[in-house]
């Protein structure tokens, strides 16, 4: 069996490793012990402990010994890193909000989170978490980013624009669409094909 293989294999079966996962990836820079996972994520040490050796095994986390200690965090490089970071956000947090959502919201045509929200980072000089585009019922879609927000503690960029507008500032190489378009983004609905073409 080749390396995806048995990678997909590690990856896809545990609820355990779904909530390692999770715990990682929507937390970018979170580095923790073995006993301080274990606490975040509620579940038994060795079921936690077998998990992240197969995840680092595959090379989607990485440890370092401190002291006494192996502390452990995401690894970045690896080859399914954005793909695990997409999911993830699909599934759980404000994408996922949106996505079961999506009807309440309107006729969403795209809603996507920028770079900077799955980094928890603002590096542009635009900062903008979470683009959505169509005819949005705002009061919705402003309850669903205020409860991230709390969760996240921490404020949420949005903007809404119309399909129509969000179209014409596309054709006129607006530098804000230019920008969020040229960067790595989750595209929680909506076809990427469409959104680029």
């Amino acid at each position: 069996m080749g390396r995806a293989s048995s990678t997909l294999e590690a990856l896809l079966v545990s609820k355990v490793r779904i909530k390692v996962l999770k715990f990682f990836l929507l937390q970018p820079d979170v580095k923790l012990h073995l006993r301080g996972i274990v606490r975040e994520i509620d579940e038994e040490i060795n079921a936690v402990r077998r998990e992240l050796t197969r995840l680092e095994e595959v090379g989607i986390v990485v440890s370092e010994e401190e002291g006494s200690k192996k502390f452990f965090q995401q690894n970045k490089e690896s080859v399914y890193y954005y793909e695990l970071l997409s999911m993830m956000h699909k599934a759980f947090g404000l994408g996922g909000k949106l996505i079961r959502a999506n009807k309440a919201l309107g006729e969403v045509k795209f809603a996507l989170l920028t770079e900077d929200y799955l980094k928890q980072t603002h590096t542009s000089s635009q900062k903008i978490d979470l683009v959505v585009i169509g005819t949005v019922d705002l009061p919705k879609l402003t309850e669903l980013v205020e409860q991230a927000e709390q969760k996240l503690e921490r404020e949420i960029f949005y903007t809404v624009m119309t399909e129509r507008e969000f179209f014409l500032k596309k054709k006129r190489r607006d530098p804000f669409v230019l920008n969020i378009l040229t960067q790595r983004i989750v595209l929680l609905i909506g076809a990427y094909e469409e959104l680029i073409s």
